[in-house]
């Protein structure tokens, strides 16, 4: 699944669309206040600017936060993108934003806004193109739907099912996990449970979020592309640190292992903080954390890879064995903290 469709549009046609988007952008912020924070706008436009190598059409793009508890974000038509306080509080990482700009990229590129008015509407695109140059009441009628399919997000499966794949397919050619997109989705199902369902009419074809993680779960591993949460999520953060007169090795600031305060200590817990953020994934099994014997000494294998040996310890460090239970623990509190994935999928 490419990330954009191409295909050929005059220069009329591109400025038709520009215009319409600035219509309906004056329309959303007379509704929400827009937010001038250099910080957080000169966040959302490097993640931008990292995308635009990858963009095909020739469209003013812009990302712009508006004050909202909700997290959303939606696209209009001519590139103007929006992202809510809420969304940038409900993300972990710039993945995760990157994966939420990278999907309403793709519903820009591809005109999704358009197209899907114009099904709502029972009209093509060039009849919509028409009525909405015609003015009067059928035009502020299809300006109305163009702001509630965005705003809504309100697309039909076979559009939303483009967005996500072709999402993750932006943040694996930007040198962003793609997994950022399924972390993000994961969390907005947690949201969805919470509240009842209700009839979204005309819109029953959106498909729902759980349907979108499996799809993209399943188009991640087609490509090779490994199934790593942590990274999007910041989490299973490995560190060493002094405390006392010990060197303590942390998990998300849980300690694990520690040793005596001397250079010996300090090189073999860096050592194996470093292969264990190669070995340790949320997607780690407990039962593959476990203590093996090759050759008659003990390892420590997580995975498939060995990440400490008897024939290392120093003296007063703790056994493999206990190292081996508080890593399992440290897992499970990671874990906890993102508890809506399927880590045996």
């Amino acid at each position: 699944m490419p990330a954009i469709v191409a295909f050929a549009e005059t220069d009329k046609e591109l400025a038709k669309e520009i215009a319409l988007g600035q219509k309906v952008a004056t329309q959303i912020e007379r509704q929400w206040e827009r937010i001038a924070d250099p910080r957080l706008e000169a966040r959302v436009a490097m993640i931008l600017q990292r995308f635009m190598p990858s963009l095909q059409r020739d469209l003013p793009y812009e990302v712009r936060i508006i004050k909202e508890d909700s997290p959303n974000a939606f696209s209009l038509p001519g590139g103007i993108i929006y992202v809510t306080s809420g969304m940038l509080d409900f993300v972990k990482s710039d993945a995760e934003l990157a994966g939420v700009i990278a999907h309403e990229l793709v519903h820009a590129e591809n005109r999704h806004v358009m197209i899907q008015v114009a099904r709502n509407q029972r009209l093509s695109l060039l009849a919509l193109g028409v009525a909405i140059a015609g003015g009067g009441e059928i035009a502020a009628l299809v300006l109305g739907n163009v702001a509630q399919v965005a705003i809504m997000n309100a697309y039909s499966r076979d559009l939303e099912r483009e967005a996500d794949l072709g999402a993750a397919t932006l943040l694996a050619e930007r040198g962003y996990p793609p997994i950022a997109v399924v972390t993000t989705l994961e969390r907005l199902e947690a949201e969805e449970w919470k509240r009842p369902y209700f009839d979204p009419g005309i819109y029953l074809d959106h498909p729902r979020v759980s349907e979108r993680v499996a799809y993209l779960i399943d188009f991640l591993r087609s490509k090779g592309w490994p199934i790593r949460r942590k990274e999007a999520l910041h989490l299973l953060r490995v560190q060493v640190r002094a405390e006392g007169s010990e060197y303590i090795m942390t998990i998300d600031n849980f300690p694990v292992w520690k040793g005596p305060q001397n250079p010996e200590a300090k090189a073999l817990l860096d050592e194996t903080a470093s292969r264990l953020n190669r070995a340790l994934q949320l997607e780690t099994q407990p039962y593959d954390v476990q203590v093996i014997q090759l050759e008659g000494v003990s390892h420590l294998k997580v995975g498939r890879d060995l990440v400490a040996s008897e024939d290392e310890l120093l003296p007063g460090m703790p056994s493999l064995e206990d190292f081996r239970n508080s890593l399992v623990e440290a897992l499970q509190r990671s874990r906890a903290q993102h508890p809506i994935a399927n880590y045996l999928k």
